[in-house]
Parts: structure tokens; sequence; C-alpha cells
């Protein structure tokens, strides 16, 4: 006598999906919970001594000693740059610059120099500097 077998259907295909993802699922969550792990919140508050007990005294956190610590770091800085602001030493003046040696007649100024300027005014001189470019 033959029976024939159902054909898997959508609905048979996800509950076998879902049975096995269940069971792998309980597997890994056994494994993972017989592990140990670092830094677990079991560990009790360690004992400060001297200056520690005193500090943790007011700042019982570890964030709060943190910002302590970056706050004392900003207030120093700022400490320090008030104070240099305030008795900052006074600018001398700036001793007036040496007369540049003129350029002699034959001569193209340099471009940042202030004779430039005066050099552009004569025709002669823009002519002579066109042709310093075209050669």
């Amino acid at each position: 006598f033959f029976f024939p077998l159902p054909t898997p259907t959508i609905t048979t295909m996800f509950a076998t999906l879902g049975r096995r993802t269940a069971l792998h699922a309980a597997r890994r969550t056994a494994q993972q919970q017989a592990k140990r792990r670092m830094g677990g919140g079991a560990a009790a508050a360690p004992e400060w001594t001297g200056i520690d007990k005193v500090v943790r005294g007011y700042f019982p956190k570890d964030e709060d000693m943190v910002v302590a610590i970056s706050g004392g770091y900003l207030g120093l800085f700022l400490l320090f740059k008030i104070k240099s602001a305030l008795s900052g030493s006074p600018e001398e003046e700036a001793a007036p610059a040496a007369a540049a040696p003129a350029a002699s007649a034959g001569e193209i100024p340099d471009v940042d120099s202030e004779e430039f300027g005066a050099f552009l005014e004569s025709e002669e001189n823009v002519a002579k500097l066109v042709e310093s470019f075209e050669k």
C-alpha cells in the first residue's frame, strides 16, 4: 500500500524554519550564559583610602571625576589666558622699514615693492614690462 507524501507548502516551510531558528537560539543562549563576561556589574565597589577617599566623597562616580578633571584643566587654561591678556607687554612700534634701494634706470622693480606703482605711471616703463613678459 502506497501513501503519497504531502507536498510542502509555504506555511509548513516557515513553520519548520521557525522551529529550527528557535532551537538554535535556545542552544546559543545556553552557551552564552555559561561564559564569563568581563566587567560585569556584580563587582563590589572598591574601598578608597587616603586622598582618593576624600576626592571620592565629593565625586563618587567615575563620570563625575572625568568632569571634575576636565573642568580643572579648562579652568587653568582660562586663568592663564586671562592673565596673559591682562598683563601683556605693550607692543613696540615697528621700526620703519628701510628704504629699498632704488631700481637702476634700466631695471624693472619687484612687483611687491612700493616703487612698482611709480614705475607703471610711465608709458615707456609699461612697454618695457610688456617686452619682458614676451621674452
